[in-house]
């Protein structure tokens, strides 16, 4: 089944085109890593997916609808801009999160599978960055989702919190999720992802495995990105 689809997508702020002629499918079970330099569109991209933004030409669906209220309760997100309410406790946020889907999981569950069991009772405030992200993980996912989109979702973790994010992730596919995460990190879009998009100035530049990305490991990775996305003209440009 395909999860994420859009086709020939257009999105302008006024003069500004965050996104052209974007074509781009996902299909379900797949974890598909998208990557790009700053301003290349992938906000953008997952704002639409939300059903926070309209296209300003072509279509989005998402679970086989349009964006909205209708899939809404199958879908969760960590979305950078999130913010949350700094007094409330992890588990009386979870809880308030829980009873919005139709289907939510139970809360200790979740707390349990995101490594938060012992920092339940503990206020907003006093997380560290690790512990606010997989926070913000389990918000995403009480409510049971078929779909999880991740907008640079490991960004304040370390290595070993980072490790465990991903495990704990992984999990919720083999539960029969869908993720679709950006990420600025080259090495983790190779080690989680099954799936690389490569988005550079709102269109997709490439869609493949990171194996077939650097020609089974023959060329770089990060020499590829740059060459794909432009960067590496702009870089010198600056000297």
């Amino acid at each position: 089944m395909t999860v994420v689809e859009m086709h020939d997508v257009q999105k302008a702020y006024g003069e500004v085109r965050a996104l052209e002629h974007l074509d781009l499918a996902v299909e379900r079970g797949e974890i598909v890593a998208v990557l790009g330099p700053n301003g290349a569109g992938k906000t953008t991209a997952f704002e639409l997916l939300l059903g926070l933004v309209r296209p300003t030409a072509g279509t989005v669906t998402v679970l086989g609808e349009p964006p909205g209220r209708r899939v809404r309760g199958r879908v969760g997100a960590m979305l950078q801009s999130a913010g949350l309410p700094e007094q409330t406790t992890v588990r009386e946020l979870v809880r308030l999160v829980g009873r919005s889907y139709p289907q939510a999981l139970d809360t200790g569950d979740v707390l349990a599978r995101t490594a938060l069991t012992k920092r339940a009772a503990r206020t907003v405030t006093t997380l560290s960055g690790g512990e606010r992200q997989r926070l913000l993980l389990a918000l995403a996912l009480v409510g049971a989702p078929e779909l999880l989109l991740l907008d640079e979702p490991t960004a304040a973790m370390d290595v070993a919190s980072r490790r465990t994010f991903w495990e704990q992730a992984r999990a919720s596919v083999d539960d029969g999720a869908t993720i679709v995460f950006a990420t600025h990190d080259l090495t983790e879009a190779a080690t989680v992802a099954t799936r690389v998009l490569v988005i550079s100035q709102g269109r997709l530049v490439a869609d493949t495995t990171a194996d077939a990305l650097t020609h089974h490991g023959d060329e770089d990775l990060e020499e590829v990105f740059l060459t794909l996305t432009h960067e590496r003209s702009v870089a010198e440009g600056d000297d």
